[in-house]
């Protein structure tokens, strides 16, 4: 018996095809508004946004992946500035 992929497919032999989305952001923000908002965004998205993954049919990111995006955004920063603060 194959399995059949295809989006959007329901049934017993049928699974999701899945991946992680990745953003390209530079570690040294030239604009320190825009790298904090797109910051706090991102850490919004790996965090309390996450409660909203399974309503759109996504698969929340597990623990071990949260960590890993934590240290990234901790170390973005513009010129000597830290973009997140307090987390």
């Amino acid at each position: 018996m194959g399995y059949w992929l295809a989006a959007g497919a329901t049934g017993a032999a049928a699974y999701p095809i899945s991946s992680y989305t990745y953003l390209l952001v530079y570690d040294d923000a030239k604009d320190m508004d825009k790298g904090q908002a797109l910051a706090r965004f991102m850490w919004w998205a790996t965090h309390e946004g996450q409660k909203y993954a399974k309503g759109l049919d996504y698969a929340p990111l597990p623990a071990s992946v949260v960590s890993k995006v934590e240290a990234k955004l901790k170390a973005l920063h513009s010129g000597g500035t830290k973009l997140l603060d307090g987390v």
